[in-house]
């Protein structure tokens, strides 16, 4: 196996996620030129396929032979990626037949593990960690650093069932989600979890909602209590399971928590009582108790880490041509007799 040369044609780079489609298009170092990203909202976009077309003929690109990575909020499986909360899909085989290449197509937080791992501290730096962020969902990845090489797990421990620490979590769950034995992590931990929560404490309160939005909630968090409440209990959430996914992957290096909304929460969501949910009480609660956490967004995260990712991506050698085999010579041939 050999990399593929960073100095090879002009790739584009792309990410399709909830809101819109963003492009660009890679410098000879194979890192974005960000005088090149292109953004169209998903209110306006016809298309996937439509806007890259559009992209191309705007950078004068119809009709080469192209590389691309693509980053996608969705399952990377099989030909046809479905987007997630959208009516938008990918097709692998399309890409290839309109960009005459093979696309490399990768999860958007396995894009932002990448892009994190291009920071300074992490290329010096050998170990596991857990990237999570929160947004309209909750995307995991897993990053893996030695020596010489980077590996990035994309997984889907936003849907892994949620298991409430404490009885008041667990009261919460139930009042938010009646009769459900198990509850996808990320109808909690996201915004439109922070809303349900906000609201379910309106209700308890006896109150009025004030707010209508995960973002006004998160704003408000330092002058209105039930809006500081509902904060806190998603972080105290978030936290919980992030300590049981480093358990699951053996991310021990610590956790990189990213996302819009992890960013709007971070001063309360690192305070000592609201961490206490990460810990816990069980065996490995000193262990996690001295484990780095810490709050980092990237901007363009999924370009530059789908740019990364074309980088370091491995592309088979020309294969050799086998070889003849040489006649050989048969000396003193046994005749095989019937038995």
């Amino acid at each position: 196996m050999a990399f593929m040369a960073q100095g090879d044609s002009v790739a584009i780079i792309g990410h399709v996620g909830r809101k819109g489609l963003r492009f660009a298009r890679t410098d000879e170092a194979g890192c974005i030129d960000p005088r090149t990203i292109y953004f169209q909202g998903a209110g306006s976009a016809t298309g996937i396929s439509g806007a890259l077309a559009n992209y191309l003929r705007e950078q004068g690109l119809q009709g080469r032979t192209i590389r691309t990575a693509i980053a996608v909020a969705g399952l990377i499986r099989g030909d046809t990626i479905s987007v997630t909360h959208t009516r938008w899909f990918v097709s692998r085989s399309g890409l290839q037949a309109m960009l005459g290449h093979p696309p490399l197509l990768l999860n958007d937080f396995e894009a932002e593990a990448w892009a994190l791992s291009e920071r300074d501290g992490a290329r010096q730096s050998s170990g596991t960690w857990c990237i999570a962020g929160i947004t309209s969902g909750l995307g995991v990845s897993v990053l893996r650093r030695d020596a010489d090489r980077t590996c990035v797990i994309a997984t889907e421990a936003g849907h892994v069932a949620f298991a409430a620490p404490t009885g008041e979590l667990a009261a919460l769950v139930a009042a938010l989600f009646p009769g459900a034995s198990a509850v996808p992590a990320e109808l909690l931990i996201s915004a439109p979890g922070l809303l349900a929560i906000y609201q379910h404490l309106v209700v308890v309160q006896g109150t009025r909602p004030r707010y209508m939005e995960p973002e006004a909630i998160t704003a408000a968090q330092a002058s209105d209590p039930i809006a500081a409440r509902a904060c806190e209990l998603l972080a105290q959430a978030f936290w919980s399971h992030m300590g049981n996914l480093v358990l699951a992957y053996g991310a021990w290096d610590g956790v990189i928590a990213t996302g819009g909304l992890a960013m709007a929460m971070q001063p309360l969501a690192m305070q000592p009582d609201v961490v206490s949910a990460f810990v816990g009480r069980g065996k490995y609660a000193r262990l996690l108790s001295e484990m780095p956490r810490r709050f980092e967004r990237v901007e363009h995260g999924e370009l530059i880490g789908a740019a990364a990712a074309l980088r370091a991506q491995r592309v088979p050698e020309p294969a050799a041509q086998p070889l003849k085999p040489a006649p050989m010579a048969i000396l003193n041939p046994v005749r095989m007799r019937p038995v």
